[in-house]
């Protein structure tokens, strides 16, 4: 089993990095949302640092290294369900 705090990120050749971050707007948000952030600080110790600003307002789930293409979550399903009732 991998333990994930020890990943580290992906890194450009000014040691900034992109990620996918899924997470839900807090502190009851039903929907998974995704956004995809550039240029981003990495530690010493490889973690990504995600920018306070961003942070703010959301229950981060993820953060995935690069661009990440989300094809459907279980919110979406949820709602879509829902829907055709």
């Amino acid at each position: 089993m991998t333990d994930v705090s020890q990943e580290v990120a992906t890194t450009d050749d000014n040691n900034k990095a992109t990620v996918t971050v899924l997470f839900y707007e807090a502190p009851v948000g039903l929907l998974m949302k995704n956004t995809v952030l550039t240029d981003l600080d990495v530690s010493e110790t490889g973690r990504v640092m995600l920018p306070n600003e961003f942070r703010a307002g959301k229950s981060i789930i993820a953060v995935l290294d690069g661009e990440c293409k989300i094809l459907n979550s279980l919110g979406e399903r949820v709602y879509a369900q829902k829907n055709l009732v």
